[in-house]
């Protein structure tokens, strides 16, 4: 879907201002290399769902200033008619290398780089961190969600709290790849192909006298897609009507498919609508949990539920709200027969609203040969990785056990012993001698000004993206304490890097 938003004006003014010092003083068109990263993987986890290159590509391959752009750039009395005249023939004509959407990417391992002349490399930053930065957040979060529901159906539901317009759609696509398996969107689903999915809100059962005549007449309406809300009223009544309306299309040869609850004790009235659906041989009727859900929360309704069950107590009280007594609930048939419903905190980020996606000069031109280029800081994390690199991820019986970065013309293998060596604290090293296979991470997008690379599907994609979540082990996706996924610095680029710091010094 083209963007009308997403052009050269997607930027900050003070692009603008250095392209114009560039200009003035011959430099614009310098060689360089940028690469976009982050620093610290968000929701407390090990790694981000790298999401955002189709719109990387559009915006690229339409970059540039129109008539009307430039008439604003020169009514804000800033840029003179020499170098608003330049911008009338700019395009982007460097080159892009980048890791595929859906690939998974840790901290410190830069996702794009970007080898173009200074006035491209520079202008496109803005553009690049505002169309990368939102959906690998929001594919990340979508990719926690969805392992804590142990891959069981999740639906967007955020549209009415999403940030604007394309802020909606963005996340709705976002979302999709990182696991959610259908939207509330219809628009995300018109433009993008996602599968929709809802069911009625209160104000319907409230329309009607009474909530079995709505839940009669939406079975009427939609009798392939039954599926009703049941805590406008009483949670338990509201069952017992969907069960008796249920029973009513069964015996004409149709099939409810569920239940949503969106209040009250999702664990106890999950429990119970399950005794009551078995109850009565209705073993296909899903239950649909909604109520400002996320990762954790639906972990705990998991937990909550396996523990709740094995309580005799608990039991009985089971056994009072049905009328009967129940002796033993197996929790798994419990779980299996819910979905979710992740609306506010799925498509905004919840906690965390912002990924700490960076744009940062590695490497300047000189008479044909890179300068590398470091940025120092006071705070250690913050130092850059200087000068040409590439990425191999190591893997272990279709395991991800480390990505290295090495030197451009470092050959790493199976069978070697590779020391790595930890980018924040080179006190702490590993030798990696277990590895079966080797990957090399980064390929063309663009080169010097063309496309290179066949996009895919939208559910290429996704597909693509769950692929790559299943080479992180279990261990280091868990909702607390994960275990460490690493990356390391081979010893010749770490060797590379300390010339690099000290020649600076």
């Amino acid at each position: 879907m083209e963007n009308p938003l997403i052009n050269a004006l997607l930027t900050d003014l003070y692009q603008l201002t250095m392209l114009s010092a560039y200009f003035k003083t011959g430099q614009h068109r310098r060689k360089v290399v940028f690469e976009y990263f982050y620093r610290s993987a968000p929701f407390g986890g090990l790694y981000a769902v790298y999401t955002g290159l189709a719109d990387v590509v559009d915006y690229i391959q339409r970059v540039r200033f129109s008539p009307e752009h430039l008439r604003y750039l020169g009514g804000l009395q800033i840029f003179d008619e020499q170098f608003l005249t330049h911008l009338e023939q700019f395009r982007f004509r460097g080159s892009i290398e980048s890791l595929r959407e859906g690939e998974v990417l840790l901290p410190g391992i830069h996702g794009m780089r970007v080898t173009a002349a200074l006035e491209e490399a520079q202008l496109v930053e803005t553009a690049l961190l505002n169309l990368l930065n939102f959906p690998t957040l929001i594919a990340t979060k979508a990719a926690h969600v969805k392992f804590n529901a142990e891959e069981k159906p999740v639906m967007e539901f955020g549209l009415r709290r999403a940030q604007g317009v394309d802020g909606a759609l963005t996340a709705s696509r976002a979302a999709y790849i990182g696991g959610a398996d259908s939207t509330s969107n219809v628009l995300a689903g018109f433009h993008y192909g996602i599968p929709v999915a809802g069911t009625h809100a209160h104000s319907y059962v409230m329309f009607y006298p009474d909530e079995l005549e709505a839940f009669h007449r939406y079975a009427d309406i939609f009798p392939q897609a039954a599926l009703f809300l049941v805590d406008t009223y009483d949670i338990y009544q509201g069952l017992q009507n969907a069960i008796r309306v249920a029973l009513e299309m069964q015996k004409q040869g149709q099939q409810a498919r569920g239940v949503r609850i969106d209040s009250g004790d999702l664990v106890y009235w999950s429990i119970v609508a399950h005794v009551l659906f078995e109850r009565v041989g209705l073993n296909q009727m899903r239950i649909v949990l909604s109520n400002d859900l996320d990762e954790r929360k639906i972990a705990m309704i998991h937990n909550e539920i396996r523990r709740s069950v094995r309580d005799e107590g608990y039991l009985r009280e089971i056994s009072l709200q049905v009328g009967e007594t129940v002796d033993k609930i197996n929790a798994e048939t419990v779980i299996d027969r819910l979905s979710f419903g992740v609306g506010t905190d799925l498509v905004t980020g919840g906690d965390q609203s912002a990924l700490g996606g960076v744009y940062k000069l590695v490497a300047v031109e000189r008479d044909e040969a890179w300068e590398p280029r470091i940025k120092l800081s006071a705070q250690p994390e913050k130092m850059t990785n200087p000068g040409l690199k590439k990425v191999v991820r190591l893997l272990r019986n279709g395991f991800l056990v480390a990505d290295l970065i090495c030197l451009p013309d470092e050959e790493i293998r199976p069978g070697q012993k590779v020391l790595g060596i930890n980018p924040k604290n080179p006190l702490q090293q590993k030798v990696y001698d277990d590895f079966d296979a080797v990957e090399t991470l980064h390929i063309p997008i663009i080169h010097e000004g063309e496309l290179v690379y066949q996009q895919p599907s939208l559910n290429e994609v996704k597909r693509y993206a769950k692929s790559r979540l299943r080479s992180i082990r279990l261990e280091s996706r868990r909702i607390d304490n994960p275990h460490t996924l690493k990356v390391s610095l081979s010893e010749g680029y770490w060797r590379y890097k300390q010339s690099v710091i000290d020649a600076v010094k």
